[in-house]
């Protein structure tokens, strides 16, 4: 009996230090930690008269990272408008100039194909190679009206 009395104080001695050892560690373990956070904080957020502390600068390099790049994409979208918009007015006005002077369009190259450009020459020199005038309303000095095919009878 006393040797049962024995091991259960041995076992009950060493599940004491065991408990006493592991709450020691964790506690030392506890205060090196605050330490450190003591530690970071005062690295981040102390400061010297006049400058600002390291977390500003941080935040203030990020900041302009990002204002950066939310400007370039401002912009990159402002740039695409305003090419469209220009795309857009120079058709606009290409349209209008082969309208008012249909030879001056031909040769500045519309955006017709090529078969319509040779179409809308014809129809412009048809009346000049054929000898008669051209008053303005597609017809020469015959009366009909040249289309570039085959007068039809």
């Amino acid at each position: 009996m006393l040797l049962i009395v024995s091991v259960f104080l041995a076992g009950l001695l060493q599940s004491i230090c065991l408990v006493v050892g592991v709450s020691w560690v964790i506690g030392r373990e506890k205060r090196r930690f605050a330490v450190r956070l003591d530690e970071i904080q005062h690295e981040w957020f102390d400061h010297a008269e006049g400058e600002p502390h390291k977390a500003a600068q941080v935040l203030d390099a990020s900041g302009a990272v990002v204002g950066s790049a939310a400007a370039r994409s401002i912009m990159a979208s402002l740039n695409a408008e305003k090419s469209h918009v220009a795309r857009v007015a120079g058709g606009m006005a290409d349209e209008l100039q082969s309208q008012q002077n249909p030879l001056l369009g031909l040769l500045a190259g519309g955006k017709r194909g090529k078969g319509a450009a040779v179409m809308q020459l014809a129809q412009l020199l048809g009346p000049v190679l054929m000898g008669g005038s051209h008053n303005g309303n597609g017809t020469g000095s015959s009366g009909s009206e040249y289309t570039g095919r085959k007068h039809r009878e």
